[in-house]
């Protein structure tokens, strides 16, 4: 029930309410009235509704007019429910003096109304006859208190669905209460108190306790409406939600709109750039490609980085488990199978307060996916469809032929070397004029991309629910057919009990996909020399010696099939007002089948594959989650007390196999595994990952002012040895809104809001591959008596324990000008010790290496700055900006003994752990042409020992971006861009770079080397022979020297959006919504870096030591694709 009060005083409250006033004996000396005349004072007033008179001429107005002049004559206040006044006949009226009761006797006697006069108060409400009931005048003394009396509410969202947990509290008193299941609130109130309702996510509303709301047996009714700023905006935390005000931890939020603007198939990849203190970084623009993310930083030395996902309250298994082989994408995210659209919002947990509720799991971050779910309303169908292309965005500048001659020539006459049909067919056997783009004929074809999704929602207050069916289908850039197709489906369903006591919440999403690619990334034949013949005369594919036809890989597949489900159940009871009971209970099935083809026409006449081969892998992943939970939520003295308590109960189970096979009669049988003659098992897994835990929680709010979270968790895992599986962790965080201090409304009234908030924790790390503790063995490579032995690959530790993380965040948020301006400013500062790390042994130990807790000490700290402004606020046009920018560090301080130990030439205290190292790079001797290193320990030899520097390091120095928000009416238009500053290796780094004049393709940098004596030139002359000295001088320095080592940073238009909103001109065809829409994703790209793409190049650059000095560096791979499509939104 909406009730209005027309009352000369009183100011509306969110538009439906207004506050209640009291009548006020205003004395001109108090000091001087004795008791007697207040009373005598009070008395009158309280007879004074059946005494006053009115005068009143009206004709044909409505009863809110008649209401208002009685008020007006008689200072009396008038609450009715609006709705019911809008019942009430027009009057038509001409007295004087009439006493007010006779005057209402007139107004109301036909219509299905009873009044009552009371207080200095008149009190409309509807009859409970249907007709006129007389009226009731009451002259008890205002001023004798009254008892409190219970009254009943309801609490809901705009839609009708009720809002559980919704504080409902007696303004300037301690009195308050919370909703249950069904919204529903009783509280204790007298008739005049302000009641305030507030819920996380929502608008507060107030409203007054009227004597119709006291006497009505329904009680309030109140509609909360959402957020309308960034400080009411609901804030998922794991296992309890909060509101962005009164977060004591750090969050980052990436909203539904926010990811359907971007036509992507992976969840991940819509969260690059938008979040502060998140890295994530594309492995490759091959479809089903995984991709790195990285929250505040690498924390491990040499274990896992990655954060836990959690997918609708389960969590996910580690992204890169799958794979028993790896085709052109490398290993496939399993987030891959959700999909995009299904998703309501993804939640990042940063710091230690955040993420402490999920123990050791989330020591690294967590990333909270949250699926979409119906809502209380008519059935309705909604259908998404989009279909575009995409294509490689950059291509490198290679010489032409004539240019690539030339430097082939230059290179044996530098040698004084002799051509050959072996060393030079380029020259003396190719067309001299032939030229192919090695770029535009691998990967240069137009992919297209086509998804379509169609959903079905509805339901009441008591059940809802939501199921989604949706396609996906993409070709590739290759040369040759190949593809990705996904298909998934999303059910949710809510359902309360009529008495708010039960709930069940389900949902589940089942995804199928099937990659077809090839299994090596062709990007790395792109040097080939321009005039290599592709086909022979008669079609078939040109070999020349060992040298590979990249063509041929085109034969070669490489197929997955991979099945993913997710599960979730939630159970709640009401045991008592406050107190709840939860049952989370998750379970995931993935499993993946891999076939790779390898026939005998993917390879050279010389090769050493004996024939056609085949390889066959699958992978079974399933893991169950059992939580159950208690909540308890109690106003206590002057604020809300919550507490929580629950354990986790998890286990993980991997198998897989990967076989090998041999033998076939016809290439077109390598499918088929019985087909195969041979059949030889290369790999089997199997591993058991238990995980339990108990935790806590503890919550204490005053006035969403002063905030203090506590959290506590015991975590055991089987991923270490007896007497140190359980580790104690948990964090402390607190937050003071010092805006809502008198002080600062009173000085600093343009500041609406300013906070100040910090946390500190400890938490694990078990990140870690399963049975690490335990000794293992291996076969032996050689038989002895036709029998393999087994030998020890692996030394029992029982003091394998966790690496432990202690994290500190201070952040200061701002807001301006009623939040039209925002400023989240955070430090972290995360320091993880107790590494993980391997130790080289002696040979007579048996044992390579020796895995254990070492004291080494890694810190990640750092600056996150988002900046949101509300640019213009117009009726009809609006211009929003967000804009993120990160200041990340790390450095060793820490590695006793780090001199003698195996990683002395990879570490450096004081540095970053993601150090590269390599040769110093002085210049090309002007007379010779050869390149030149600085002999850094001056023994006069240059070499990997003593003259190694530190080059840079793979972690980005800042990253961030800048989001521009424009709606006009019904079009709006939503700007990107994503900006890196980072250093990485450029084309000609690493073992398989040729030197300059060698047959292969080089960059157009290339035509400034050094051609004769006396040039300046920083590019060495071109050589051909192995034995010359700047052929050496390039292997083994300068391919792996800052000569080849640079800046990376980028800035990328990641995307654009373009909407226009059709639901105006299609709802006269019974359509609810509609639009139409184009987006583009990896549009442009401004950087030097001379690569074919600055993100995929700094991807996994880590230095591995000590045997390669070049690690895993990878300087060749499928560029990210530019995306342009176009869509349909409807809705009916």
């Amino acid at each position: 029930m909406q009730l209005t009060a027309i009352a000369r005083s009183l100011s509306c409250t969110n538009g439906l309410t207004s506050r209640l006033g009291r009548d006020k004996i205003k004395f001109w000396k108090v000091m001087r009235l004795t008791a007697i005349l207040l009373t005598f004072a009070c008395l009158q007033v309280a007879a004074s509704g059946t005494g006053q008179t009115v005068t009143l001429k009206v004709k044909n107005a409505p009863m809110k007019e008649v209401f208002r002049e009685i008020q007006k004559q008689t200072g009396l206040n008038v609450l009715v429910d609006e709705a019911l006044l809008e019942k009430v006949g027009k009057v038509t009226l001409d007295v004087r003096n009439m006493p007010v009761s006779h005057v209402l006797n007139i107004c109301l006697k036909d219509e299905p109304v009873s009044y009552t006069i009371m207080d200095g108060r008149i009190v409309v409400k509807p009859s409970s006859t249907g007709k006129f009931q007389s009226p009731i005048i009451s002259t008890t003394n205002p001023q004798e208190p009254l008892a409190a009396i219970p009254i009943k509410g309801r609490v809901t969202d705009k839609d009708g669905n009720p809002l559980e947990g919704a504080n409902v509290k007696v303004k300037g008193s301690k009195t308050g209460t919370t909703t249950d299941n069904q919204g529903r609130f009783t509280i204790n109130v007298n008739e005049g108190d302000i009641l305030v309702v507030s819920y996380i996510g929502f608008s507060e509303f107030t409203l007054s306790v009227t004597a119709a709301a006291i006497n009505s047996a329904e009680g309030f009714s109140v509609r909360l409406n959402p957020a309308q700023t960034v400080l009411d905006e609901t804030v998922i935390k794991g296992y309890y939600k909060s509101s962005r005000k009164a977060s004591t931890g750090s969050i980052a939020t990436i909203s539904a709109d926010k990811i359907g603007n971007q036509p992507v198939a992976d969840p991940i990849s819509s969260i690059q750039g938008r979040a502060s203190g998140v890295m994530v970084t594309s492995s490759s623009g091959m479809p089903g490609s995984s991709f790195q993310v990285r929250i505040r930083g690498e924390n491990s030395m040499s274990n896992g980085n990655e954060p836990l996902y959690v997918v609708d309250g389960v969590p996910f298994i580690f992204p890169t488990v799958l794979n028993q082989f790896t085709g052109a994408n490398g290993n496939q995210s399993p987030l891959n199978s959700i999909n995009p659209g299904d998703i309501e919002r993804i939640d990042i947990l940063k710091d230690a307060d955040a993420t402490a509720i999920y123990g050791s799991r989330g020591a690294n971050g967590v990333i909270l996916i949250t699926t979409k779910r119906g809502t209380a309303a008519e059935s309705q169908i909604a259908v998404n469809i989009y279909t575009g292309t995409r294509h490689v965005g950059n291509k490198l500048d290679f010489m032409n032929t004539q240019q690539y001659l030339e430097m082939r020539k230059e290179g044996f006459l530098n040698d004084a070397a002799t051509m050959t049909l072996t060393n030079a067919p380029d020259l003396l056997l190719w067309d001299q004029n032939a030229y192919t783009d090695w770029q535009d004929l691998l990967m240069g074809n137009t992919a297209n991309v086509t998804q379509a999704q169609v959903s079905f929602s509805g339901g009441n207050a008591q059940t809802k629910f939501l199921i989604t069916g949706a396609v996906n289908k993409e070709s590739t850039v290759l040369l040759g057919d190949f593809g990705y197709t996904r298909g998934s489906t999303h059910f949710s369903i809510d359902h309360t009990s009529k008495n708010g006591k039960f709930g069940l919440t389900t949902s589940i999403n089942f995804a199928t996909d099937k990659n077809d690619i090839v299994p090596t990334d062709v990007s790395q034949y792109f040097g080939l020399p321009p005039n290599f013949p592709v086909y022979n005369p008669d079609g078939s594919l040109y070999w020349y010696g060992s040298t590979q036809n990249p063509v041929a890989y085109l034969n070669r597949t490489y197929e997955t099939q991979t099945n993913n489900l997710i599960g979730n159940n939630t159970l709640r009871y009401v045991i008592l007002p406050g107190l709840t009971a939860r049952a989370n209970l998750g379970y995931t099935l993935t499993t993946m089948k891999q076939l790779q083809t390898l026939p005998a026409s993917g390879f050279t006449n010389i090769s050493p594959v004996p024939g056609s081969t085949a390889q066959y892998g699958n992978s079974d992943v399933n893991s169950y989650i059992i939580e159950p939970q208690l909540d308890y939520t109690k106003w206590l003295g002057p604020g809300k007390l919550s507490l929580l308590a629950g354990g986790s109960w998890q286990q993980t189970i991997q198998e897989g196999n990967y076989f090998l096979g041999a033998g076939y009669s016809s290439d077109a049988l390598l499918k088929n595994r019985a087909a195969a003659t041979s059949l030889t098992l290369r790999n089997y897994n199997y591993s058991e990952y238990k995980y339990q835990a108990v935790y806590g929680r503890i919550n204490y709010d005053i006035k969403s002012k002063y905030i203090l979270n506590l959290t506590f968790r015991r975590d055991g895992s089987s991923r270490f040895g007896e007497g140190n599986k359980f580790g104690n962790f948990g964090a402390v965080g607190g937050a003071w809104v010092f805006s809502d201090e008198k002080f600062v409304e009173n000085n600093l009234s343009f500041l609406s809001l300013g906070k100040l908030r910090a946390s500190y924790g400890i938490t694990g790390n078990d990140q870690i591959g399963d049975y690490q503790y335990l000794d293992s063995w291996s076969s032996s490579t050689f038989p002895y008596g036709g029998q393999s032995g087994l030998s020890p690959a692996r030394a029992f530790n029982p003091n394998f324990s966790w690496e432990t993380n202690r994290k500190l965040d201070i952040s200061l948020e701002l807001g301006f000008l009623k939040d039209r301006v925002s400023l989240i400013t955070s430090y972290y500062n995360n320091r993880s010790d107790d590494q993980l790390v391997g130790q080289t042994l002696s040979p007579q130990s048996g044992f390579s290496s020796y895995t254990s807790n070492f004291p080494a000490l890694v810190e990640n700290k750092g600056l996150e700055f988002d900046l949101n402004t509300q640019n213009i606020k117009k009726k009809n046009f609006t211009w929003n900006t967000a804009f993120n920018i990160s200041f990340p560090g790390n450095k060793l301080l820490r590695y006793d003994n780090l001199a003698s130990s195996g990683d002395a030439s990879g570490y450096e205290v004081g540095k970053s752990t993601r150090i590269i190292k390599g040769f110093k790079f002085t210049g090309v001797n002007p007379n010779t042409g050869v390149p030149e290193f600085l002999d850094v320990n001056r023994d006069g030899l240059i070499n990997s020992a003593g003259d190694w520097v530190v080059l840079g390091q793979t972690l980005p120095k800042f990253f961030g971006g800048l989001s521009n928000e424009f709606k006009y009416k019904n079009l709006s238009l939503d700007i990107f861009f994503q900006f890196v500053k980072q250093e990485a290796p450029t084309i000609d780094w690493g073992p398989l770079a040729g030197a300059y004049g060698g047959m292969s393709n080089k960059s157009t940098a290339v035509l400034d080397r050094w051609r004769n004596p006396g040039d300046i030139t920083s590019i060495p002359r071109a050589t051909v022979t192995s034995t010359n000295a700047a052929n050496i001088a390039f292997r083994n320095f300068y391919r792996s020297s800052d000569a080849v080592w640079g800046d990376a940073s980028y800035l990328r238009l990641k995307n654009v959006s373009l909407r226009y909103d059709l639901s105006s001109l299609t709802k006269r065809w019974k359509i609810a919504a509609s639009s139409i829409y184009i987006q583009g994703q990896n549009l442009l790209t401004f950087t030097k870096y001379n690569g074919l793409d600055p993100e995929i190049n700094g991807f996994d650059r880590r230095f591995v030591f000590p045997i390669n000095p070049f690690g895993s560096v990878k300087t060749s791979a499928m560029p990210v694709l530019r995306t342009i499509a176009v869509g349909l939104n409807i809705s009916i």
